[in-house]
């Protein structure tokens, strides 16, 4: 099995790489990437607090970014929001998504927050497996689609 590399975005390259990803993911869900959308996930990356990059290997093969948490507006210190995760269905199952999250949560964060489908299990599987619980929170988007909120707080008894 190939090694998983993880590492923050930082160059146009690698930018460019994780909007690849992002197309391949969305083909695979049979979404269609407009151009005003694709242009968005550039716009979101190149703005981005934080955004990871994964290799399987040497193919470039997930990409994550993440973000401050708000509460009505205003910055939560210490607690991280998941805006994107993003697999290239060619490496699904090879634990790329676990990865990122995993670096994700080694980071300063005492708790993440992530909203998906409320009928994607793939997502709902890799957040439950990485320690993510359903806070019961659900919302629905402009297409009508409901999504679901997930939350990770650290254990800071671990070890005591």
């Amino acid at each position: 099995m190939p090694r998983i590399i993880v590492a923050e975005i930082d160059s146009d390259e690698q930018r460019a790489l994780a909007v690849d990803i992002w197309r391949a993911a969305n083909a695979a869900r049979r979404k269609t990437a407009t151009e005003a959308r694709v242009r968005r996930v550039r716009e979101k990356l190149d703005a981005a607090e934080l955004a990871l990059l994964a290799h399987y290997g040497s193919r470039p093969a997930g990409m994550l970014l993440a973000e401050t948490y708000l509460v009505d507006g205003v910055p939560l210190p210490g607690y991280g929001h998941i805006s994107m995760v993003f697999v290239d269905p060619a490496v699904w199952g090879s634990h790329v998504g676990t990865e990122m999250i995993r670096d994700l949560q080694s980071r300063d964060w005492a708790g993440l927050s992530v909203w998906t489908r409320t009928d994607n299990r793939r997502a709902q599987r890799l957040y439950e497996t990485t320690g993510f619980t359903d806070t019961g929170n659900r919302s629905t988007l402009h297409d009508g689609e409901e999504i679901m909120q997930l939350a990770w707080a650290r254990d800071e008894n671990v070890g005591d």
